[in-house]
């Protein structure tokens, strides 16, 4: 891993906003419905434009910052100075007034009640059920068959989050939330990169009526909770450590402080976010490892040695070193959100620029993890520099920082080494595409299309010839 020393000199203090793209061409960040487009011109910009660049489309001004010791600052060090920006107002018209949208202190509280379930001890438990799961998707699939990885991906990851954060078997409900999930992506497209336009209309409306219907997501947000109120109904007599029970016995406690509509939100937020993320970067980890066969080789070798013809287990993970690599660089290239937005709660000053109260701030994963000053030959596909040792601190952050860092971390890094294990195990996937997979639309960085995978059982796959080299399209 190798870091440059950025220096903000007498050029920045005396600008009164940081360099960036200017007249027409400010309008590629709204992408026409394209997040490909989007992305492409966010990275055009930071790359140009340096560690902090800027941007106006009419009367915003946008900023975009790319150096880890400014995200540092933003995430952790000054964390309090800022709050969410405009994508927690559109999420909460999905999801609710719940973790991933509040703001301190109710944020700071409402973690304190759900941490308990993602303790160390606690997390260690779920490893049983997340290899049971990935099993029982191993067993399930036929040899020759072709699979949509992505589809695949979430109805596993869904089925763990149901067992493990619930106690329920989500899979019956699989396409149903995909469905949605679908539909959500479909609008976010045009929602999103214009949607600070539509803020002040949006937060006028939340006043007036807090607890009113969702304005984007109404039909998508019925069907949620469609599935998830039974759920909690038949766990409210439950003495388990689960999130639901967590929240129940909150509510006891401190006297109906906790409404059901914040118990719904609640789980619907894990439901999505706790199955969709990890998903993802499962489903980009196999589309990495499809077109690089002596990776793929390296970590079913390492899997072979450890695990053999058992299943995988808690005290595993320390030893799939490479494995988890894999994982990591996966995520690296492909992390599941494109953007963290942050606004100042007050005008302040960052490297060298003025920046006034309530700008909007974008961190982005993809960016600065693709960085050549941070990451050697950064578009290629490396595990093996993990095994070098650690990137600089925030110049990796794919589960953002500071006291908003995703809870779920150490669930989804488990849950993808586990995964990865229980099916090379049994399976190897062939890319079957005819086409280059892009970068997809919505509030997670999904492929563009489809990605289909040849289900080749690993005894054959071991004797069949592997292709020489192979390059991802990243």
């Amino acid at each position: 891993m190798k870091r440059e020393a950025v220096s903000y000199g007498a050029r920045a203090k005396q600008m009164k906003a940081p360099p960036g793209p200017r007249g027409l061409e400010v309008f590629g960040f709204l992408g026409g419905g394209n997040a490909g487009r989007t992305v492409n011109f966010l990275e055009r910009s930071a790359r140009r434009f340096g560690p902090i660049s800027s941007f106006r489309i009419l009367t915003k001004r946008i900023y975009l910052v790319d150096d880890p010791d400014l995200i540092e600052e933003i995430l952790v060090k000054r964390q309090h100075s800022f709050v969410r920006d405009t994508g927690a107002v559109l999420l909460r018209e999905l999801i609710g007034d719940g973790l991933l949208t509040r703001e301190e202190p109710e944020h700071r509280e409402r973690r304190r009640i759900l941490q308990p379930a993602f303790h160390r001890d606690q997390i260690a438990s779920y490893a049983d059920s997340m290899t049971r799961e990935a099993e029982r998707t191993a067993s399930d699939w036929q040899p020759g068959a072709v699979i949509d990885l992505a589809a695949e991906m979430r109805r596993l990851t869904l089925a763990i989050v149901g067992e493990c954060l619930f106690g329920a078997d989500f899979r019956g409900s699989a396409k149903g939330i995909a469905a949605v999930i679908q539909r959500v992506g479909k609008r976010s497209q045009w929602l999103v990169p214009g949607f600070a336009f539509l803020e002040p209309l949006v937060l006028a409306y939340r006043r007036a009526f807090p607890r009113g219907p969702s304005l984007f997501f109404r039909s998508e947000r019925a069907e949620l909770e469609r599935i998830v109120t039974p759920i909690i109904e038949r766990r409210r007599q439950s003495q388990t450590r689960d999130v639901i029970s967590l929240l129940m016995a909150q509510r006891d406690e401190t006297g109906g402080q906790l409404s059901d509509e914040d118990i719904r939100n609640e789980i619907v937020t894990f439901v999505l976010a706790g199955h969709e993320t990890t998903a993802t970067a499962l489903t980009w980890t196999w589309y990495l490892l499809a077109q690089h066969p002596e990776i793929e080789r390296k970590m079913h070798a390492e899997i072979g040695a450890i695990i053999g013809d058992r299943a995988a287990t808690f005290d595993d993970i320390p030893r799939l070193r490479y494995t988890s690599a894999v994982f990591a660089e996966a995520m690296r290239l492909y992390p599941p959100a494109l953007l963290f937005g942050r606004r100042p709660k007050e005008t302040i000053t960052l490297g060298g620029y003025t920046i006034r109260r309530g700008a909007t701030i974008f961190l982005s994963p993809y960016i600065t993890q693709r960085n050549e000053r941070f990451f050697e030959r950064p578009t290629a596909f490396e595990p093996e520099r993990w095994e070098a040792g650690s990137p600089p601190k925030f110049a990796y952050f794919p589960f953002g920082g500071g006291a908003k860092m995703c809870i779920g971390e150490p669930f989804a890094r488990m849950e993808g080494v586990l995964v990865l294990a229980a099916l090379a195990r049994h399976w190897r996937l062939a890319l079957s595409n005819e086409k280059a997979v892009g970068v997809g639309s919505g509030m997670i960085l999904r492929p563009d299309r489809p990605i289909l995978m040849r289900l080749e059982p690993r005894q054959a796959a071991a004797s069949m010839p592997q292709p020489a080299n192979a390059a991802a399209s990243l």
